[in-house]
């Protein structure tokens, strides 16, 4: 769209924007990928956060938890969808001025999903292992707390990388992602405040997940004893491999994404391979992540195809991150 050099008033301040150093055809196949990428992680977390909030069997905790991470994971991909998408596409000077800022939304939008992942992954190892304790646990209060929690943290951790230490987020458009700004201290902020939290999050994520599904082979005997027949076993055997899926590829799928984007695209420099490791692994994740929910709850699937949002209220719904016993609020 630009062939020349840009200057632009932007707070007061010159802006001087560089014309897009890819062609017309690099750029269309990128949006077109970071476009189909955006819209099914859209679509796929719309669906959740509407039916978590919607459907009365998920009024419970771990319903408000999965809308609330489905509602940061929704605009960060509306978010690349809306905004990404026509910068590159357009080469849109205005919106490069302020990708900046629109990386520090993204960066904020995924912390608040790895988060949120660590509280349910919580809240899947109390309903495992104190199923009469739980709903004391994760009652309404506790629950907004650990929301408010996951919203603030990485509230806190963005201001303080990319405003109070200027380490801010913008565009580049060789390798078409969003890059920090490159010195000493941002390196150094990078790698204690993003990276290594990142890596802390998710690596709490396993430990939980580990630990509940160790606790899921320790109940089982006495679940077995407690099952009134043959069916209700099978089934519960069904929801403990469901579970064991679910917690395998999530965690798979953010560690991936860790790695691609902190450690191997520090060693490319083909900007297709960077872009493939950096903006398609970021994006992707918080398409997968919906998904994966979608595609390993057939009871989840059969409303998506067969019922209307209006009509959910009266469906119910067995997850596979419920509580096993029967006393759970989850049931």
């Amino acid at each position: 769209m630009n062939s020349t050099n840009g200057t632009f008033n932007f707070l007061g301040t010159e802006v001087t924007v560089e014309p897009a150093a890819s062609t017309q055809t690099q750029r269309f196949f990128v949006t077109l990928t970071i476009f189909t990428i955006s819209l099914i992680g859209l679509i796929g977390n719309l669906a959740v956060f509407m039916f978590a909030t919607t459907l009365k069997t998920l009024q419970n905790s771990f319903g408000r938890l999965s809308a609330s991470q489905s509602f940061a994971e929704a605009v960060l991909c509306a978010v690349f969808l809306c905004f990404y998408c026509p910068m590159v596409l357009l080469d849109i000077p205005s919106f490069k001025i302020v990708s900046a800022h629109a990386g520090l939304i993204l960066l904020f939008c995924y912390d608040v999903c790895i988060f949120s992942h660590l509280f349910i992954a919580f809240n899947r190892l109390c309903a495992i292992s104190f199923p009469i304790e739980y709903s004391n646990i994760f009652n309404d209060r506790n629950t907004r707390i650990l929301i408010s929690l996951a919203y603030a943290i990485p509230c806190f951790t963005s201001i303080y990388m990319h405003l109070a230490n200027n380490c801010l987020l913008p565009y580049v458009d060789f390798g078409w992602y969003f890059g920090v700004n490159t010195s000493a201290d941002c390196d150094v902020i990078r790698f204690y405040v993003d990276f290594c939290k990142d890596f802390g999050v998710v690596a709490a994520i396993a430990i939980v997940d580990v630990g509940t599904i160790v606790m899921i082979k320790v109940t089982a005997p006495g679940m077995r004893q407690m099952s009134a027949n043959c069916l209700q076993s099978q089934k519960k055997r069904e929801r403990e491999i469901t579970f064991v899926k679910q917690c395998l590829i999530q965690g798979a799928v953010f560690v991936t994404e860790l790695l691609f984007f902190f450690i191997i695209s520090t060693m490319q420099t083909k900007p297709v391979l960077i872009f493939l490791c950096t903006t398609v692994a970021w994006s992707l994740v918080h398409t997968i992540d919906p998904l994966v929910l979608i595609l390993l709850n057939r009871e989840f699937r059969n409303m998506l195809l067969k019922n209307p949002i209006g009509r959910g209220r009266t469906t119910r719904v067995t997850y596979s991150t419920q509580p096993i016993d029967n006393t759970s609020s989850h049931n």
